[in-house]
């Protein structure tokens, strides 16, 4: 199988298929990233299909020594902060469509007592929320760090800055969004203790 930096290359030189396979390979990560950032399933899915228009008509601007994922993660990225921009106004995500694989399990974990999955329910209604709370620069990291799956160097390279930036930025959006949650938690009466952030 082609590595995904090969089929650039091919597109590049106007093998449409081999674009046709990155976009395969690419278009639930991307639309992931673009809907966990804008939260609405529609506009997701314009925006995911201007970035794969954008992806074409930048192919040049790749440099094939590098990883083509955290290429294609930053003109995601950088198009939903754009759509964030625009609206200049807070989405609320569904939150039963919010996380992916990195919750499932937690999720689905003891899943035959109702008590603790109604909790379980209520934290992640409650991070959903506080992450849309968060300030764009916190709210982007989070989601590439643990709704991604991307370690600080990839979503370094994602976001054109330093690892060491990325560490302290996710540090302090972790304290933040544990903060928001926590706040929501006592609104609401609840007493759960969040586990400590390291």
């Amino acid at each position: 199988m082609l590595s995904d930096e090969s089929l650039a290359c091919k597109s590049l030189d106007g093998d449409m298929s081999a674009f046709e396979e990155l976009v395969n390979r690419y278009k639930r990560p991307v639309f992931s990233i673009v809907y966990r950032m804008i939260g609405q399933y529609q506009e997701a899915e314009d925006i995911t299909q201007e970035v794969f228009i954008n992806v074409y008509e930048k192919l040049y601007q790749f440099d094939s020594n590098k990883k083509f994922g955290p290429w294609i993660y930053r003109i995601a990225t950088n198009a939903s902060i754009s759509a964030l921009r625009k609206k200049k106004k807070v989405i609320t995500l569904d939150f039963d469509e919010a996380y992916g694989k990195a919750y499932e399990d937690y999720y689905t974990a003891d899943s035959g007592n109702p008590q603790l999955m109604f909790e379980r329910e209520e934290l992640k209604f409650f991070t959903d929320k506080a992450i849309n709370e968060l300030p764009e620069n916190y709210r982007v990291v989070i989601m590439l760090r643990y709704q991604m799956d991307l370690n600080n160097q990839e979503i370094a390279e994602v976001l054109g800055v330093s690892k060491e930036n990325i560490e302290v930025r996710v540090h302090r959006a972790r304290k933040a969004l544990r903060k928001i949650v926590q706040k929501h938690w006592e609104e609401r009466g609840l007493q759960y203790e969040l586990p400590v952030s390291r």
